[in-house]
């Protein structure tokens, strides 16, 4: 007699299968249209603060990058941070806008 394993809905066998799922890109752009977080530049917020809420509130951020997307809200008037589902652009909007900073959500399509 064979042992089947039981398998929970949602919960693969083996972590690697999961890693290796291949996901319908067009589908997922579809349901969960990509948002963009803009930073627009002030005369009063510090670039340090800005940096540092960079990093605190994009997921993945390195310092390096951050300070060059600081340095393009400087030289340019604008960056965009975060590009990604609304809420979790929304979410990291709201993390930047807490150093005073306007910040705005717009769809990437």
């Amino acid at each position: 007699m064979v042992a089947v394993p039981v398998v929970k809905p949602g919960i693969a066998i083996d972590p690697e299968v999961e890693k290796n799922q291949d996901f319908d890109r067009e589908f997922l752009t579809q349901r969960f249209p990509p948002h963009k977080v803009v930073v627009h530049d002030d005369d009063h917020t510090p670039m340090d603060s800005v940096v540092k809420i960079f990093l605190k509130a994009v997921p993945g951020m390195t310092t390096e990058r951050a300070q060059a997307l600081m340095m393009e809200v400087h030289t340019t008037g604008s960056a965009v941070p975060f590009v990604g589902p609304k809420e979790r652009a929304e979410h990291v909007g709201a993390i930047i806008r807490t150093i005073g900073i306007k910040v705005t959500v717009e769809s990437d399509g």
